[in-house]
């Protein structure tokens, strides 16, 4: 995946948006002012931090080498992860999506509010 595909397929889940606290270095996307992902602009390989179930977290740092602690966030709930070939198109699909997840359950956004 490309950074920009990532970057379409994020803000394509409702009420995800890039935030203020981007700038030349970080895509910072949030949902309600909570963060979802952050994208380092023009990382190759692309690197993101992700909202993470905190034992998912823990069981992707310890099986893989492109999944590590958070730099920027609680290390406990992010991971950090490298888009190499450990990670296929599908599992950084995954990934965002279990990160929206992760995100809409912690601001309250019910399923009803997805379409606004």
């Amino acid at each position: 995946m490309t950074e920009q595909q990532i970057s379409d397929l994020l803000l394509s889940y409702p009420q995800v948006e890039i935030d203020g606290r981007s700038n030349d270095q970080l895509s910072v996307y949030s949902l309600r002012g909570e963060v979802v992902a952050i994208i380092y602009r023009g990382s190759t390989p692309i690197k993101m931090e992700l909202r993470c179930d905190p034992n998912l977290a823990s069981h992707l740092r310890e099986r893989l080498e492109s999944a590590m602690e958070a730099s920027l966030m609680n290390k406990r709930r992010f991971v950090a992860i490298l888009a190499t070939s450990q990670f296929s198109d599908q599992d950084i699909i995954d990934q965002l999506r279990h990160a929206y997840e992760q995100t809409k359950s912690l601001v309250g956004l019910n399923d009803s509010e997805d379409d606004e």
